[in-house]
């Protein structure tokens, strides 16, 4: 391939960004475009909460300097949203009427908040939290706020039922499901989690349904499927996200629940190609992380045509800071069949909670709540496929010693 290719990224969350660094770093000559509708640069959406809760200004969540990007010759196009694809004369369309034309083209453009269909979610008061757009216009109407209600209870809802608390509102938070974080944990440690987060002030209804978003033209509380009213005058929805398929969709790209990408993350379209929050592999979108990461490495490669990466899928895998609280979930942490053995050790006292799963020996799953002691070992012994049968009686002691585990 030419040296100085045109490459266009849509999209300046994680998996572009990184993307879009590694092929300057493999290909210096290559000329890389990011486009986005975004008016800051990328920053993790994780951190979005403390842009909400006022601990961070936006700027000091970016994740990069503006020298960080021109240092390496990538051009950042901010408020720039793309509009349409030309697959066939690779073009990219801009909502100001601008077009740029491209040789490779990586959407990475992520996806956008989920809203179920609750009866009353168009009034004042209703808030879904993507960007940092979004953090501070919430934050300005707690000013005239009590009672934050936050549907939802996945990793985000709370952190983000965490900064309403810390802005002085009282928080309740409706999860449908009868356990928080059902995909990262099981039932013994949703339960110290809710306990720890309960102890901060935040009250939390499992197993329950909104119905209806109520009052006249703002918002009064929440009616849930039980009949149950719950009194709040804002309600943040966190109930996940959906793929941004449109652009994909309407230039006539595969798309399904996100863009259809093969294992070279290769859409439908030539030179198109796909990575994190938007992009499906195997009927899978990930949504997570280290998945967009790893799309982003292998995408960005074979794009340059060094080398063609395959990419098998992500190994699940969160570490994360849940309203002060570490928790890293890996891999299978709820195991279906009987041929996985368990390994526990829980202490309620000090909300430790920590799980392996074994499948003859080797760990495939592990949770690791309220301590991180071990975490690197364990994800070595993991990675490594290390037979730990005559450990396992002991390995989730505190003075336990991995270096005799080989």
């Amino acid at each position: 391939m030419s040296p100085s290719v045109d490459v266009v990224v849509v999209g300046n969350g994680v998996a572009g960004v990184t993307a879009a660094s590694i092929m300057k770093e493999k290909n210096p000559e290559a000329r890389v475009s990011i486009y986005t509708d975004e008016s800051h640069h990328y920053y993790p959406r994780p951190r979005l909460y403390e842009v909400l809760s006022g601990e961070a200004k936006p700027q000091e969540i970016y994740m990069f300097s503006e020298k960080w990007y021109e240092k390496r010759g990538i051009k950042v196009h901010l408020n720039k949203k793309a509009s349409s694809i030309d697959v066939n004369r690779k073009e990219l369309s801009l909502e100001n009427q601008s077009r740029v034309d491209y040789d490779k083209l990586l959407l990475a453009n992520g996806g956008h908040p989920f809203i179920p269909p609750i009866k009353g979610v168009e009034k004042t008061g209703v808030f879904t939290l993507r960007s940092i757009r979004d953090s501070l216009t919430i934050r300005e109407f707690t000013k005239k706020t009590k009672k934050a209600i936050v549907i939802g209870g996945g990793l985000l809802g709370l952190e983000f039922a965490a900064s309403l608390r810390k802005l002085g509102q009282q928080v309740e938070v409706v999860e449908i499901s009868p356990r928080l974080l059902p995909r990262q944990l099981d039932q013994d440690g949703a339960a110290i989690l809710k306990n720890r987060i309960a102890s901060r002030g935040i009250d939390i209804v499992l197993g329950v349904k909104t119905v209806e978003i109520l009052g006249r033209d703002a918002v009064s509380g929440i009616l849930l499927d039980n009949g149950e009213m719950i009194s709040g005058d804002l309600v943040l929805i966190s109930a996940g996200m959906r793929s941004n398929i449109e652009l994909a969709l309407e230039a006539g790209i595969k798309v399904n629940r996100g863009i259809v990408v093969d294992s070279y993350l290769r859409s439908s379209a030539e030179d198109v190609y796909a990575v994190g929050d938007v992009a499906e592999f195997e009927g899978r979108v990930y949504g997570i992380i280290p998945a967009a990461l790893e799309q982003a490495r292998i995408a960005a490669t074979n794009m340059l045509g060094e080398k063609q990466m395959i990419y098998t899928g992500t190994i699940p895998s969160n570490t994360l800071d849940i309203v002060g609280i570490d928790l890293t979930s890996m891999g299978i942490v709820n195991p279906e069949e009987d041929k996985y053995e368990e390994v526990k050790k829980l202490d309620e006292e000090n909300g430790v909670y920590k799980k392996l799963v074994l499948d003859q020996g080797k760990i495939v799953g592990a949770i690791l709540l309220g301590d991180r002691k071990g975490l690197t070992s364990i994800k070595r012994l993991m990675t490594q496929e290390t037979d730990i049968t005559k450990y396992k009686d002991s390995i989730l002691r505190d003075n336990f010693d991995y270096k005799k585990v080989t």
